[in-house]
């Protein structure tokens, strides 16, 4: 079993306060309506839903930003929100994660609403979703205003986290663009890939996809060691990342690095699953962190591996506290 020397973890954990990690991506409200159902609708044959209460959080890349905040990294955020009062209210949440303004770059579009997410709940159980949002690619002028803004901040970033839901804000020349920025300014960078995007983002340092978003775009089902194992190479003669880390649920996740061309399968470490919503933003976040902080590939990638397990233990979208990682690699014995 692969392990991490606990000085060596506790100097990286030290280290996060210092680290400075740009979220780069898809900015979703996600609103909840909680309430009761007691009766059904004499208008259609659908419950009727008495809200008693609501809430609104950060949802999409804002998830990854929470999961930062949780850490103690510091932030810097940029993304795209609608010129509306849910924009307001985005940069509104996005300072409750002790994010200063000026680390803040909203690109605010005439073309397209805040993007937002309405849940209806009746107790536990979802009712219904609804999705208030517009999908357009950014113009030529969005495309140059973030890129700017992304080259004037890219000197003092230590990673950069790439977060894609297929919004409209990754088009083919910002992926090449600030991929390539990277790696002229040897920036740590991670993606989230959306299947649709998969095969653009050349020459990142990792990967993330789930067992079926690499299985979707390389075109075969993964279901073992040795699937997994053919796909990070297919994928990696293809867009040549640095590593490679495909989550796969309940048999943990697998890395790939480049450097040896050496794969590990990391085992699943969660006992009782709740809720697996929010999990992949943790994966992602927390091995840009500690890898930005200090750790290997792998090293990063276990304590992320311990980082999920916490969370699926948890309803909604959730972070897991440092102490609450350290607990877990304790407990799954893999601090030496």
């Amino acid at each position: 079993m692969e392990k991490i020397q606990e000085k060596k973890l506790k100097q990286a954990i030290g280290n996060l306060k210092n680290v400075r990690i740009l979220v780069l991506g898809d900015l979703i409200l996600d609103e909840y309506l909680i309430g009761e159902v007691n009766r059904i609708s004499p208008e259609a044959p659908v419950p009727v839903v008495w809200v008693r209460k609501e809430e609104i959080t950060l949802g999409g890349a804002g998830n990854v930003v929470k999961n930062l905040h949780t850490l103690g990294t510091q932030i810097s955020v940029m993304g795209r929100s609608g010129k509306d009062e849910k924009g307001k209210q985005l940069l509104s949440l996005l300072k409750q994660e002790s994010i200063a303004e000026k680390d803040i770059f909203l690109l605010q579009s005439s073309q397209v609403p805040t993007i937002l997410k309405t849940r209806i709940l009746a107790g536990h159980q979802q009712v219904c979703r609804v999705d208030r949002e517009e999908n357009h690619p950014l113009t030529t002028e969005e495309e140059e205003s973030i890129l700017k803004h992304f080259r004037s901040i890219l000197p003092d970033l230590h990673g950069v986290i790439l977060s894609d839901y297929d919004k409209g804000l990754f088009t083919p020349n910002l992926i090449a663009q600030v991929l390539q920025d990277c790696k002229e300014h040897n920036t740590l960078v991670t993606v989230d890939p959306q299947v649709s995007h998969f095969f653009r983002y050349h020459n990142a340092s990792i990967l993330t996809p789930n067992h079926h978003e690499a299985g979707k775009a390389i075109g075969y089902t993964l279901d073992d060691d040795k699937s997994i194992e053919k796909a990070c190479f297919d994928i990696a003669e293809k867009i040549d990342p640095s590593a490679l880390m495909i989550t796969r649920g309940e048999k943990g996740m697998s890395v790939y690095k480049k450097s040896d061309r050496s794969i590990t399968h990391i085992p699943t470490v969660a006992r009782e699953v709740f809720d697996v919503t929010g999990a992949g933003d943790t994966v992602i976040t927390t091995y840009t962190a500690f890898h930005a902080a200090g750790l290997d590939e792998v090293e990063a990638a276990l304590v992320s591996n311990a980082a999920a397990g916490v969370v699926v233990g948890k309803l909604g979208a959730a972070t897991a506290s440092i102490d609450e990682i350290m607990d877990k690699l304790s407990e799954l014995g893999v601090i030496e």
